[in-house]
């Protein structure tokens, strides 16, 4: 198995963070993650161990399932076929991990890897032939994501397989499910849209199969359910009074609230992910995009301030820019993407800075 130079130690962080920027003073720690010869490298989220898990494309441009830990990178097995592509998605912290792959002539499998035997997997489809696309894993194993064309949500478990739960209203023609995230206690968010102008955040229950709109507001109103904690709290985008989609905090009527100042300096922007401590990780400057796309920049919103990413960290070597900060561990420790100077897709670990305990409660010489 293939291991990088890159070696990072995240696991065993402090609760803590920094409560108070000062000018010139770093918030994070930047680690570049790499994969050698990769064209690109896109990482896609990460556990309370501090594994992450995402996707590399090579010089072919196959993309590659792909885990790092402390001790380097570790490819994740696929199926056989000629430039088949893998992305792992979703990682929880018994380092069970969900992703697909595709060689575009099979329909996309659903898999699921362990971290501790990367070079097996099991296959997570139906016997329908629909493509199968996880979105997240909880700590009990039960995964969530979309399958089908047009998608329906669905949910798996090892004992009772692949679940159809369905779409919001069986009604309306050509409408699609899917969910985004699900929590440890069982807890489903995601969407349904009929078409590109028409999408709503959803809701649902870990054996209860169906789709329910979140209610209030967000069935009123454009609005995607992304990101969800322990807690319940959901993230996502909602439509404010110009119109535009930007990164909100859903309530449980369905009503939410802009994250102030989220956007940044562009007009519309996503929440992605947020963590039991209320650190909220997103994207601002997604343009006309309905879900979370990579933006313009990547934001962190927390102790009641959002950040830029990019200007908040030590180092910043090998990127002209931070696009998309896309998860968000219990440590505060953040994943996300950003562009190198021939603007290709690299990724990042963000590790908080802690302060000085020595001089927590000042300094009387």
């Amino acid at each position: 198995m293939p291991l990088s130079n890159c070696r990072f130690a995240l696991a065993g962080l402090s609760l803590a963070l920094v409560a108070t920027a000062h000018a010139g003073q770093p918030l994070y720690h930047m680690t570049a993650l790499t994969v050698p010869d990769a064209t690109s490298v896109a990482a896609l989220d990460i556990n309370d161990a501090g594994q992450v898990v995402g996707t590399y494309t090579d010089a072919d441009f196959v993309r590659h399932a792909v885990l790092w830990d402390a001790s380097g990178w570790h490819e994740l097995a696929l199926p056989a076929g000629d430039e088949v592509n893998g992305i792992a998605r979703s990682i929880n912290n018994a380092g069970q991990i969900v992703g697909t792959s595709d060689d575009f002539v099979q329909p996309t499998f659903g898999l699921l890897w362990n971290a501790a035997a990367a070079d097996t997997y099991t296959v997570l489809n139906n016997d329908s032939g629909a493509p199968v696309s996880p979105a997240a894993i909880n700590a009990d194993g039960v995964v969530a994501g979309g399958f089908g064309v047009p998608s329906r949500a669905f949910v798996w478990t090892a004992a009772d397989g692949l679940v159809d739960y369905g779409i919001q209203d069986p009604n309306v023609p050509d409408q699609q499910a899917r969910w985004s995230a699900i929590n440890d206690a069982g807890k489903l968010i995601g969407y349904w849209n009929e078409h590109v102008a028409n999408i709503h955040a959803i809701v649902g229950t870990v054996g209860t199969p169906a789709v329910l709109g979140l209610g209030g507001d967000s069935d009123a109103l454009r609005t995607n359910a992304v990101g969800l904690n322990n807690l319940g709290v959901a993230v996502g985008l909602g439509v404010d009074a110009a119109q535009n989609l930007v990164p909100v905090v859903f309530a449980d009527d369905g009503s939410f609230t802009a994250i102030e100042g989220a956007t940044l300096d562009q007009d519309n922007g996503a929440a992605i992910a947020i963590n039991d401590g209320g650190v909220i990780v997103g994207t601002a400057g997604i343009g006309t995009a309905n879900g979370p796309v990579p933006g313009m920049q990547a934001f962190v919103y927390r102790d009641g301030v959002a950040y830029d990413l990019y200007t908040v960290v030590d180092d910043t070597s090998g990127f002209a820019r931070f696009s998309n900060a896309v998860a968000v561990n219990a440590g505060g420790v953040i994943v996300g993407t950003g562009r190198d100077a021939d603007d290709n897709v690299q990724s990042f670990v963000l590790t908080p800075i802690q302060p000085d305990a020595i001089f927590a409660s000042g300094f009387d010489p």
